[in-house]
């Protein structure tokens, strides 16, 4: 499977990445911005097959239904979320399987796509309670250009270096994680809006991947 998501994505897209040299041994968080459906398979296109990512979310309780969920259930490696359902706590401890298994759990922490590429939505708890609990390095990472998809679109992969979390104890010292997490994705991010051209063959890719929810906000944007 990751074979034929490099494969697919090198091929629909121009996918470049920097800083994997940043990279700490395993178990460790990544922690990325969120623009598209596609992102979780653009990070695997471009980063080895060792240390596993397993990815925490979307908040979904059936995979077995609607197109994206179907998707990602065949290439695997999530941890479904429903904030109804499941509590913190339990939460916690399956992520703490994966770091258990010498892993690395993938996590979006604005919990839904963005439409801008040089801003942040806030931030979701889960981040900085993962990493805290466990005392895992976390690698910041911004996916710089999946908020429009077209045929060969250029899209960066950025990581950032690690920040360590074995000596955060208590909220206070979380949200101060909290915050340092969000400062090192945010500097990964481009400082003004990229340019759009006015040929993008393909945009109908943007979408396919999204949620109906995602669609409906994307269209009521100014």
């Amino acid at each position: 499977m990751w074979g034929a998501v490099r494969v697919l994505v090198r091929s629909l897209f121009d996918v470049r990445v920097s800083g994997l040299e940043h990279w700490p041994r395993p178990p460790f968080q990544l922690v990325a911005n969120h623009h598209n459906g596609f992102d979780p398979m653009l990070v695997l296109a471009v980063v080895p097959l060792e240390p596993r990512i397993t990815w925490f979310g979307p908040k979904e309780a059936d995979f077995s239904r609607g197109f994206k969920n179907r998707v990602m259930a065949v290439f695997g490696g999530m941890i479904p979320y429903h904030p109804e359902r499941i509590t913190l706590p339990s939460a916690v401890r399956a992520v703490r399987r994966v770091f258990a298994a010498g892993g690395v759990l993938g996590i979006f922490a604005e919990g839904r796509i963005g439409f801008r590429e040089s801003e942040l939505l806030p931030f979701e708890e889960g981040a900085a309670a993962f990493a805290a609990a466990s005392g895992v390095p976390v690698v910041p990472c911004a996916i710089v250009g999946s908020t429009r998809l077209w045929f060969r679109r250029r899209i960066e992969i950025r990581f950032g270096p690690p920040l360590r979390t074995d000596a955060v104890r208590g909220r206070e010292a979380r949200r101060e994680l909290d915050a340092r997490i969000r400062e090192a994705v945010a500097a990964l991010l481009p400082p003004t809006e990229p340019p759009l051209p006015r040929r993008q063959p393909l945009a109908w890719l943007t979408d396919l991947l999204n949620g109906a929810d995602d669609v409906a906000r994307r269209r009521d944007q100014p």
